[in-house]
């Protein structure tokens, strides 16, 4: 099969994004591997691959495998094309994700669609320049800045940023949610039954070990995509989950 017959069914722009995307990210898995090595290199304290691989390396590598991979084939589908830009720069649920999606709802694009990855691109693109300007600002100017952070109040208010972040992204789930040209209704009742099972298995660890479920984060993502699925599909065929026209639901 020809180049030309494997795109036919892209966009240019989606052919361009994954042309150059893919060079891109070999671009950036080389100078972030390389990076290292010649910093290394240069003090002269070179470690020994032993002392590379080794038990303490191998635990790290099972909790990120994991979850590379799970976020690789959930957040895809959501960014297409613009998913190279997104890997490169990180933040991938905190940052990128709901800018792209957000962008997305406001210009009333739809994911898997030339314009819609365009979109995306765009505000990945912008967040990731905000993102180093702000890290810039904040190194450039953190000697008159860091009295402020050992405030009592600032000290305090900073423990609720992430339940803040994360519980501003778990309230678009809940009543009705948008995906492309439908609607869907109450579609949050199909991770009623994830939330139940990673919830006895942090009991269980917890009774047993009185360790945590840290380490099996990537593997729990992994296996509950299908759990979500189904459930959600069996809630569907119930009535539980209902999708319906968008323009329905405006007349």
């Amino acid at each position: 099969m020809s180049k030309d017959n494997k795109n036919s069914n892209l966009d240019s722009f989606q052919a361009w994004c994954h042309r150059w995307g893919r060079v891109g990210t070999v671009i950036a898995l080389a100078y972030m591997i390389a990076l290292p090595f010649i910093v290394l290199g240069v003090y002269g304290c070179l470690p020994t691959i032993g002392q590379v691989f080794n038990i303490a390396t191998l635990g790290i590598l099972l909790i990120y495998i994991p979850v590379g991979f799970s976020e690789a084939i959930t957040y895809t589908p959501i960014l297409g094309s613009a998913s190279y830009l997104t890997f490169i720069t990180g933040n991938i649920m905190n940052l990128k994700v709901p800018c792209a999606v957000n962008a997305m709802n406001l210009t009333k694009k739809e994911p898997n669609t030339p314009e819609g990855e365009a979109i995306a691109a765009v505000s990945v693109a912008v967040c990731s320049i905000m993102t180093v300007l702000m890290l810039a600002l904040a190194a450039l100017f953190s000697t008159w800045i860091s009295p402020v952070f050992e405030l009592p109040a600032v000290k305090t208010a900073s423990n609720y940023l992430i339940p803040a972040l994360f519980g501003s992204m778990t309230l678009g789930l809940f009543g009705t949610t948008s995906s492309g040209k439908k609607v869907v209704k109450n579609g949050v009742m199909g991770m009623i039954p994830v939330l139940l099972i990673v919830s006895v298995l942090a009991l269980v660890v917890r009774i047993t070990s009185g360790g945590s479920l840290f380490g099996a984060v990537g593997f729990l993502i992994i296996f509950m995509l299908p759990v979500a699925i189904l459930s959600s599909r069996i809630m569907w065929k119930k009535g539980f989950i209902k999708v319906i026209d968008k323009d329905t639901t405006q007349q």
